[in-house]
């Protein structure tokens, strides 16, 4: 670990900062430069909103995003904990600025780290023990709220390669699921997530024989419609978007991502039926990287 001198904006006296305080562990969210001073923007682990802190210039240069780090809001100094060379990946998802991965520690706490977009599509990861390479590298602002042209990025430690160490355990496919309605995500395996603990690609699905009628998409995002037939953790049939401005992205007979940062699901043979609605006519599904969680309250569609 190292120490990094840093100033909580909304610190009281630092004649205050003898007495017993504290001990806050959080995660570097983004770097605000665009103030007279440089701001780190951190949320604690028991917080819903960030805290802004005031640091040095020198500070802010650093690869910091993403970083886990103990502070206190009246001490000058931040502790960075350094991220674990080892673990057992527990779900792994593609946001805006990075792949998000879950990782689990031999004590089995669960912290997420930032990488590159590529380890989310590493196939046999999740489930794995793996060896981590981490590099230095930009990412997109967090201020810019998603938007890929806002022209400011971050500096973060990003994990750029996992070596599997121990692969993952067998588990039984969804062709062996009994007749029912599921959902599966791709966060930690769990019997029980909540509606606002869901993030990352989704599947709520049902199956009936080897029939499967569901919607698959990343959470609160664009999705699809798929129905077909399944083959061990692969899904075979069609798929259909229905979203104002939809547009299609292979019309031929070339398979394409339908996400550009996942190759979970590959469609082509897209035919625009009006504005809102593209229909695939050849769609493969691979839910191999998902884990099982509650069925949750809502149904999957009965066709698409």
């Amino acid at each position: 670990m190292f120490a990094l001198g840093i100033t909580a904006v909304m610190a009281s006296s630092l004649a205050s900062s003898a007495k017993a305080q504290t001990l806050n562990t959080g995660r570097i969210a983004g770097i605000n430069t665009e103030t007279s001073t440089c701001e780190l923007i951190v949320f604690s682990d028991d917080a819903e909103f960030p805290t802004t802190l005031q640091a040095s210039a020198e500070i802010c240069a650093q690869a910091l995003a993403g970083q886990q780090i103990q502070y206190t809001s009246e001490i000058t100094q931040l502790t960075a904990i350094a991220p674990p060379s080892v673990g057992t990946v527990v779900g792994a998802s593609a946001g805006d600025r990075v792949c998000y991965v879950d990782l689990e520690s031999e004590s089995g706490q669960i912290t997420t780290h930032y990488a590159n977009f590529d380890i989310c599509s590493q196939q046999g990861i999740v489930g794995a023990q793996v060896r981590l390479t981490y590099e230095a590298a930009n990412i997109l602002d967090y201020n810019c709220m998603g938007n890929p042209d806002c022209g400011r990025s971050d500096r973060a430690e990003l994990i750029v390669n996992a070596d599997i160490i121990s692969p993952a355990p067998t588990r039984a496919p969804i062709s062996s699921l009994p007749d029912g309605n599921y959902r599966y995500w791709s966060g930690p395996a769990q019997s029980f997530v909540s509606e606002d603990e869901l993030g990352g690609f989704l599947f709520l699905f049902r199956k009936q024989g080897n029939n499967i009628t569901g919607v698959y998409g990343y959470f609160d995002q664009e999705a699809l419609c798929v129905q077909g037939q399944v083959n061990e953790n692969t899904i075979t049939g069609i798929s259909v978007q229905t979203l104002r401005g939809a547009t299609v992205r292979s019309p031929g007979e070339t398979f394409v991502d339908f996400y550009p940062f996942s190759s979970s699901i590959k469609v082509r043979r897209g035919r625009q039926i009006n504005r809102e609605t593209v229909r695939y006519s050849s769609t493969l599904l691979d839910v191999s990287e998902l884990n099982r969680i509650n069925a949750g309250d809502r149904l999957p569609p009965s066709r698409c």
